[in-house]
């Protein structure tokens, strides 16, 4: 396995929350099926939207987060996804959307850490000497501190391995487990869902990661009552895989399948999403396992 395909896998499978419409989850899940393109030239646009307030209010913290958050959104949801299935067939073509996906985020990163400073004076203090200033996060900042992780961990895997990110790998790590401090629950179990990854390529991993890493994973499924696919392919990509157990693999990602994605409408578009997901990685099984 080559060092880029390891980051492919490993790095965070962040819950993707769309909002194409003003419509009706149900709804937005038809228009995602059957007008795709339409529906990404919608949020495109209304990216770009939101892109514009938060260039022209630099010092409105709101609109500085909500750029970065929709901008990482996008470019899991779209570029990321498009450049891991291009990768399979035309690799060197691949390169350029992951170098697109990574400008982006680096961008995203750019917003989030504004946003943060705005609330924290001394948040870019904390975030660049690794924790060693302690900051005192409000419970509202839990959001903030996982879309930061989920922008870092976007600049990292699309970096194709370039050192300068990679050693930027420990403030995932920082991010998650201080909003996890705050609000361990939120979002149907996220924070538990991101630490499956982060636990197995932490700088610090422990020699009993795997068992870590399924604590979270069962963490996951219970907050969000087994309503949510994230937790299940996020074992099935990170532990499954390098464990190179195949049966695992392919049980946990038809488990995912088999959950009603309506069940919560507030996971429903994003259940949408992990399902294609699911399926993708089912017919391209052989590109994981040796």
């Amino acid at each position: 396995m080559s060092f880029t395909n390891k980051y492919f896998i490993y790095l965070l499978p962040f819950v993707l929350h769309y909002n194409i419409s003003c419509t009706s989850p149900r709804v937005n899940v038809l228009a995602l099926s059957y007008t795709p393109n339409f529906s990404k030239k919608l949020y495109l646009s209304n990216l770009k939207k939101i892109e514009n307030k938060a260039i022209k209010n630099p010092l409105d913290s709101s609109f500085l987060f909500n750029a970065s958050k929709e901008l990482t959104i996008f470019s899991y949801g779209y570029t990321m996804e498009e450049a891991a299935k291009l990768k399979i067939s035309d690799y060197n073509a691949s390169k350029s959307i992951y170098l697109k996906a990574h400008n982006d985020f680096v961008r995203s990163i750019d917003y989030i850490n504004s946003s943060l400073d705005l609330e924290y004076p001394d948040y870019k203090t904390w975030i660049v000497e690794n924790n060693q200033k302690k900051l005192n996060f409000k419970k509202a900042s839990a959001e903030k501190l996982y879309w930061a992780a989920g922008a870092y961990a976007g600049a990292i895997e699309s970096s194709n391995g370039d050192p300068k990110w990679l050693i930027q790998l420990p403030k995932i790590g920082q991010l998650l487990e201080s909003g996890m401090k705050l609000d361990p629950e939120w979002n149907y179990g996220s924070f538990y869902t991101a630490m499956i990854s982060y636990t197995l390529i932490r700088h610090d991993a422990k020699n009993n990661k795997f068992d870590l890493a399924k604590e979270f994973f069962e963490r996951a499924v219970d907050i969000s009552k087994g309503e949510d696919l994230s937790p299940y392919i996020s074992y099935a990509v990170n532990i499954a895989v390098s464990e190179q157990d195949r049966n695992e693999f392919t049980n946990m990602l038809y488990k995912a399948l088999n959950i009603d994605i309506y069940a919560n409408p507030e996971l429903t578009l994003s259940n949408y999403m992990n399902r294609k997901k699911a399926n993708w990685l089912l017919d391209n099984i052989e590109e994981y396992f040796y």
